[in-house]
């Protein structure tokens, strides 16, 4: 059961979604917002009522009860660590769900506020793509298909009813391809605006951030994460001597070279001319400079064979930089300042002889 379960959210992807934190403090905010408005519209309407049904006392406690997870989920979950992938999806189908059998549970109040079930749909979307826009779709539909047959308003209702089943058309139909093609630009747009068009690596903007994720990890963790700045010594006599056709040449192969020394989960960036930027996190407290110290020295010494093979009468090197950050150090308290400090390091390296890694 667990590894089907594995799968569907695997083809689903809202857990992959770019910015997914920022994206379910949004949806806990709107969560709590819209279950509140329900239990006090709902709780009015049930006070109202000459003679309330059980239904009409039982929606309002249960928007209440939803306001108060989502609340809690906000304020004790959210924003304290990152969301948690069953959570996201459990919300994605209760949104939907709930939703409707507040519509259904008490119809006198809440029968105009069924569009709301369409701006949930579409948001999730919007957030997370068209396949977790169909999930929420489905969620809402299932909870309709077997709710609305037992209501006896919505059944006399015959207009709303309509209103009703031609917005559930009408949610895949208008805002599907939309939806796909708003994720198809935004996608096409990040990846040109966060990678190097020259090596296809990612580029600085990219890089931060992908710090401070890492950095968030490793305190989870309690890993070490080193950051390792690699700068080619004598790049510019290539570009002066054999030209700049060649110096890119150079830079793409080093940059592939650099890639085959990377381990599944490593980050590679290119920041400048001819710096890069290698992230390993994951590294044992114990062990992880000495095996951080050890990767750099391979990167060095693969870089200067491939300078070799290409350009051997350049006397092409690679001076690296290593700083292992771990939760606590005073002394890189944003994330750019991991960069610094390694890149200090690279130049004690250069100052050292060159081809070299050195160790903050």
């Amino acid at each position: 059961m667990r590894r089907p379960l594995q799968r569907f959210i695997s083809y689903i992807g809202a857990h992959n979604a770019q910015q997914r934190d920022a994206h379910e403090r949004d949806r806990a905010r709107q969560r709590a917002f819209i279950s509140a408005a329900f239990a006090a519209v709902t709780a009015w309407g049930a006070w109202r009522a000459p003679m309330p049904s059980l239904l009409d006392a039982v929606v309002p406690v249960l928007s209440l009860c939803y306001t108060l997870v989502a609340v809690l989920h906000l304020k004790f979950v959210l924003s304290r660590r990152r969301a948690g992938v069953t959570s996201q999806y459990v919300f994605i189908v209760l949104d939907s769900a709930l939703t409707v059998v507040a519509c259904v549970g008490a119809p006198a109040v809440l029968a105009a506020f069924y569009p709301v079930l369409m701006v949930q749909i579409v948001r999730c979307g919007m957030r997370y793509g068209l396949r977790t826009m169909w999930l929420s779709w489905a969620a809402g539909a299932l909870a309709a298909a077997a709710l609305l047959p037992l209501s006896d308003f919505w059944l006399a209702q015959e207009q709303l009813l309509r209103s009703f089943l031609i917005m559930m058309v009408v949610i895949p139909v208008l805002f599907g391809p939309l939806i796909r093609t708003l994720h198809r630009v935004t996608s096409e747009l990040r990846v040109a605006a966060g990678s190097d068009p020259l090596t296809g690596l990612s580029n600085r903007r990219t890089l931060t951030e992908h710090i401070r994720l890492a950095r968030e990890r490793c305190e989870r963790e309690g890993t070490l994460l080193a950051v390792m700045l690699f700068d080619l010594d004598n790049f510019k006599v290539v570009n002066d001597t054999l030209g700049h056709a060649i110096g890119d040449q150079l830079l793409e192969r080093v940059a592939a070279a650099i890639q085959r020394c990377c381990r599944s989960g490593d980050f590679l960036a290119r920041i400048g001319g001819d710096e890069f930027v290698l992230l390993v996190e994951g590294l044992p407290p114990a062990a992880g400079r000495q095996r951080a110290q050890a990767i750099a020295d391979k990167v060095v010494a693969v870089v200067q064979a491939t300078a070799d093979e290409l350009v051997p009468v350049a006397e092409v090197s690679a001076s690296a930089g290593i700083y292992c950050w771990a939760v606590g150090e005073p002394a890189a308290a944003a994330d750019t300042d991991l960069i610094e400090l390694a890149d200090r390091a690279m130049y004690a390296a250069k100052r050292g002889g060159k081809g070299r890694a050195v160790m903050a």
